[in-house]
């Protein structure tokens, strides 16, 4: 399996009662796919799995898998805190037709470089999909460079998807990785460009979820050579990444998904006022910036 171009990291959308909002799930999937994305990424950390029982996950990537029928790669996130879980989301996300997971350290409780390959090295002995090594530091446990590196030569994923801002990190990754085979995907959106001059062969990101057509199109016009071009989209998305920075992750990529208009249900997490407030108060020049975005690329400015 071969990961690139544009991966979305599909945000999940609630009905009132924290059940899995299917009709709005199935018109995700078919809008990112029409608009020519190359994978979907269901429970991701865009996608709140931490928020979601086994169940409830292992369901979110089956129905994912079947709304998208086999017209694009969907991976499964099996991210957990211990190897017998992570194998089993993955022994799941198989029996629902996923074609590959993805995996982050364990969280929480802290753990050294030799235990998280530990983890790694159980966890690939023991499963039948194939694997990107996800590394967000942000929210799990920090691997160094050389950690990653070793994870790619002994435990064999198909992709590193990196979502640290780090961009030494970056340069140390894809150097290292020149021999090695498998794929650099970004995690920033704020760095797809950079990771593309760099040699990233695409991204994981929420943007190829609410924009899919720019982040697109960034991408094919810098395989294209028209660099100006993909260095203008860059810089338009991360005016739109500025314009919801002081919304809180995830909901500020729920924000952007409800001005393309997704019904994407009440938050998991509590919201205070004031958050809630600027949310509604932010919506408005949200939609006005993806739509200025979409024309400025000739593309139609309906959402679904």
């Amino acid at each position: 399996m071969k990961l690139k171009g544009a991966i979305v990291a599909m945000a999940t959308p609630f009905r009132e009662d924290g059940t899995i909002h299917k009709d709005t799930l199935r018109r995700m999937t078919d809008f990112v796919i029409e608009r020519k994305v190359d994978g979907i990424f269901a429970a991701s950390t865009v996608g709140e799995f931490v928020h979601l029982s086994a169940r409830q996950r292992h369901e979110l990537v089956a129905l994912t898998a079947e709304y998208a029928a086999g017209r694009v790669p969907v991976l499964g996130g099996a991210s957990d805190l211990s190897p017998a879980r992570v194998i089993d989301h993955c022994r799941e996300f198989k029996r629902a037709g996923a074609g590959c997971a993805t995996i982050a350290p364990p969280y929480y409780y802290a753990m050294t470089q030799e235990d998280i390959l530990a983890h790694y090295h159980q966890v690939a002995e023991s499963i039948e999909l194939p694997f990107v090594l996800y590394h967000i530091p942000q929210c799990s446990n920090r691997m160094t460079v050389e950690t990653m590196l070793e994870a790619v030569r002994s435990c064999g994923p198909v992709a590193l998807k990196n979502s640290n801002t780090d961009v030494l990190e970056m340069m140390a990754l894809l150097e290292g990785l020149k021999t090695s085979g498998i794929t650099y995907l970004v995690g920033p959106d704020e760095l797809l460009f950079t990771g593309l001059e760099l040699g990233a062969a695409g991204c994981m990101s929420g943007l190829a979820g609410t924009v899919p057509e720019a982040v697109r199109r960034l991408i094919d016009s810098y395989r294209a050579g028209d660099i100006d071009l993909a260095r203008r989209i860059q810089f338009s998305l991360l005016e739109l990444l500025k314009l919801v920075g002081d919304i809180p992750f995830p909901a500020c990529v729920k924000l952007m998904l409800s001005a393309r208009g997704f019904d994407m249900g009440p938050p998991v997490h509590a919201q205070s006022p004031a958050t809630r407030e600027r949310i509604e108060r932010r919506k408005p020049e949200v939609t006005r910036k993806i739509t200025s975005i979409l024309q400025e690329l000739g593309e139609p400015v309906i959402a679904t």
